[in-house]
């Protein structure tokens, strides 16, 4: 059996808080993982997103849109901030740890990388900061000085 960090929030206890902030969200504990399934409208001129959150303790929440389907940018060749498999990448390395209730960080990040998402759909640049994680002619991030 997995090791329990010390100090990890339990996940029946990240279960009750997801719940809380989110009732209608989709969630259980089995196995020593959390799986949940949320609805997330980053503002009100958004559309809603079905979200899919696996969390197990040692590991870091892995966070995919799975409605709708995420789409590409023209001028785009991969989305950005986001890990194979198109797991969204919400945080820099340290940010976030196990004992930090995920309702109030992983989701609240997700919702702003969905709205960061929507507005580079629009725009064409990543505005969100954080690192790049494609070869710099896939996706463009700031608009050229050089234009």
């Amino acid at each position: 059996m997995a090791r329990i960090p010390t100090r990890a929030v339990n996940l029946t206890r990240q279960l009750i808080a997801i719940t809380a902030v989110l009732p209608g969200a989709d969630c259980t504990v089995r196995n020593g993982e959390l799986t949940c399934t949320v609805r997330l409208q980053p503002s009100p001129a958004s559309q809603t997103y079905t979200v899919h959150l696996t969390y197990r303790h040692g590991l870091r929440p892995k966070v995919t849109v799975t409605d709708p389907p995420l789409e590409l940018h023209p001028d785009a060749k991969a989305l950005p901030h986001v890990y194979p498999g198109d797991e969204l990448c919400l945080y820099f390395p340290g940010e976030w740890n196990h004992h930090m209730l995920l309702a109030a960080t992983i989701l609240p990040w997700t919702a702003e990388w969905l709205l960061h998402y929507e507005l580079w759909l629009v725009i064409g640049y990543w505005a969100g900061g954080g690192h790049t994680h494609a070869t710099d002619d896939a996706i463009s991030y700031a608009p050229s000085r050089h234009a």
